[in-house]
């Protein structure tokens, strides 16, 4: 089994959530675990995963998804062109929504994790809009998702009533980070290994 989480904005395949995956998978002979880095220019970022997915299919691999936050955005996506099952973490479904109201468009932003700088452009911005409209496709079937009600960054309920149709776990309390993450590696686990 490969999986591969992919991080949230801002943020890098050394995020919080991949280290402590990388720890707790430690020592599973039988999964190998991959963190990925996209560009932090949206335009690019999907092109930049679909290229790793698309090795992997070339080598007769299907990888298994964890994305958190963006990252939950980009694998529902990755999972509807690919046919791959996903585990999210408090996702975010529509960051060109969450951009604007942020007010980050033609804005430098920096990378938490690399230090990096870009900037929002208008034109990243309306692609992920056109990007948004293959949510509609996510597939039930192959789609995990944990939220905590604390998410201070996102607002649980979006994600909650757009998987109306699939069971959710939703913990009270928690934060964007997903507190106690490690206590959810076990079922996500068994979420993949399910037909």
């Amino acid at each position: 089994m490969k999986i591969i989480y992919i991080h949230g904005f801002l943020s890098s395949s050394n995020a919080q959530k991949a280290q402590i995956l990388r720890r707790e998978l430690e020592g599973i002979t039988d999964i190998d675990f991959q963190s990925v880095d996209y560009p932090d220019d949206l335009e690019f970022s999907v092109e930049s995963l679909c290229k790793i997915i698309e090795k992997d299919l070339e080598k007769g691999i299907r990888p298994f998804l964890i994305g958190s936050s963006l990252g939950g955005f980009l694998s529902i996506i990755l999972s509807v062109r690919y046919d791959l099952k996903i585990a999210l973490i408090n996702p975010c479904l529509y960051p060109s929504a969450w951009i604007k109201k942020m007010g980050y468009i033609g804005k430098s932003l920096k990378n938490f994790d690399t230090g990096e700088s870009f900037v929002v452009r208008p034109e990243a911005v309306a692609y992920v809009e056109e990007l948004e409209k293959e949510l509609v496709d996510y597939r039930k079937d192959k789609t995990m998702v944990l939220l905590q009600t604390g998410d201070e960054v996102l607002d649980y309920r979006y994600a909650l009533e757009f998987f109306k149709d699939i069971p959710v776990d939703v913990e009270n309390g928690g934060s964007h980070r997903y507190d106690n993450f490690e206590s959810k590696i076990g079922r996500i686990l068994k979420f993949f290994e399910e037909n």
